[in-house]
């Protein structure tokens, strides 16, 4: 009996102290939840599109480096032109061409049929101007090729984004419906009219601007020229002269003011004249614009200064005996 008592004493003082371990433990208390913060909204940045940088060249040194080129954004205002890949289109012959687009060391390939993979029958050189076409043409994906005369004899295949409407220097120079282009680019710009500026666009090769010489080249064919003026597209224009440093910025927000500054003043007209900007650069114009005419379009210093001259060479280029503009390249004074 007295065991009982004991066992049963024993059991009772057990209980609360097992009790009170338990409640000491007890429910595990969570750490405290931490807020979940918002994913940082990322800022719509316009499209830059950075071409690799090219050295700034100097008035005595010539670039070995072609100008990065910058592709536009596809638009999606309306269908684009109608290709028929294979079909050949017969036309009549014409002529004389001119070959553009080729560096002065290359040439241009005369190929035995319409296509890059087909043999090579003959060339013409980076500057010829003797091109005839026969009259077919046809499409090779989006490129359109046409038939040509060879000068070794027979007929081959050029791609005739290299080629252009030949004029003399002389009846460019003497074309008084160049003046009026020009007069309506004047207008384009100083209005910052989309609308009057898209039609002056060469058709065929759109227009090549250059903010700088040995720059980006960013080419608007017309429906992308039609909003350059309100775009905020922004484009590395390349190293500025002196500084060195990247120019960054819209068409409107980097080039349009420049050329503002021109039209809006009292300008002179050079035909096939670089003027000043012989003195910065060795190849003013680029070689691969040799069939290219142009107009220099000059503001002078103001007086006592001198130094704030700009000058714009202004590319034209014939499509169907009509001048449209194909380049505009900036020079301003260089350190």
């Amino acid at each position: 009996m007295k065991k009982i008592t004991l066992a049963l004493l024993a059991a009772v003082l057990l209980f609360p102290l097992t009790g009170c371990s338990l409640s000491l433990l007890g429910t595990p208390t969570p750490f405290p939840t931490l807020p979940v913060l918002p994913s940082p909204t990322q800022l719509s940045a316009s499209p830059t599109p950075i071409a690799s940088p090219t050295p700034l060249a100097s008035p005595t040194a010539t670039p070995v480096t072609p100008s990065p080129t910058v592709v536009l954004p596809t638009l999606t205002t309306g269908p684009g032109p109608s290709v028929t890949p294979g079909g050949v289109v017969t036309g009549s012959p014409s002529g004389p061409y001119a070959v553009i687009l080729v560096a002065s060391a290359d040439v241009l390939n005369i190929r035995a049929a319409a296509g890059p993979g087909n043999p090579i029958v003959g060339t013409f050189a980076p500057t010829a101007t003797n091109v005839m076409r026969t009259g077919p043409s046809t499409y090779v994906g989006s490129n359109l090729w046409v038939e040509v005369q060879n000068p070794s004899g027979g007929t081959g295949w050029v791609n005739a984004h290299y080629l252009t409407e030949y004029v003399t220097p002389a009846a460019f120079c003497a074309d008084g419906k160049v003046n009026t282009l020009i007069t309506k680019l004047d207008n384009a710009l100083t209005t910052s009219n989309g609308e009057l500026f898209a039609p002056l666009v060469s058709p065929a090769h759109g227009i090549d601007v250059r903010l700088w010489r040995y720059g980006t080249v960013v080419n608007y064919d017309q429906e992308h020229a039609r909003w350059v003026f309100e775009s905020m597209y922004e484009v590395n224009w390349g190293p500025a002269p002196g500084s060195g440093l990247d120019t960054i910025g819209s068409f409107h927000v980097a080039v349009l003011p420049k050329l503002q500054e021109v039209f809006n003043a009292s300008y002179s007209l050079n035909c096939n004249d670089p003027g000043v900007a012989a003195s910065f650069s060795l190849e003013p114009w680029p070689n691969e614009y040799a069939n290219i005419h142009y107009y220099n379009v000059y503001k002078p210093g103001t007086p006592g200064v001198d130094l704030d001259w700009r000058l714009w060479l202004v590319g034209v280029e014939y499509v169907k005996d009509q001048p449209y503009l194909y380049a505009l390249i900036h020079f301003q004074w260089e350190p």
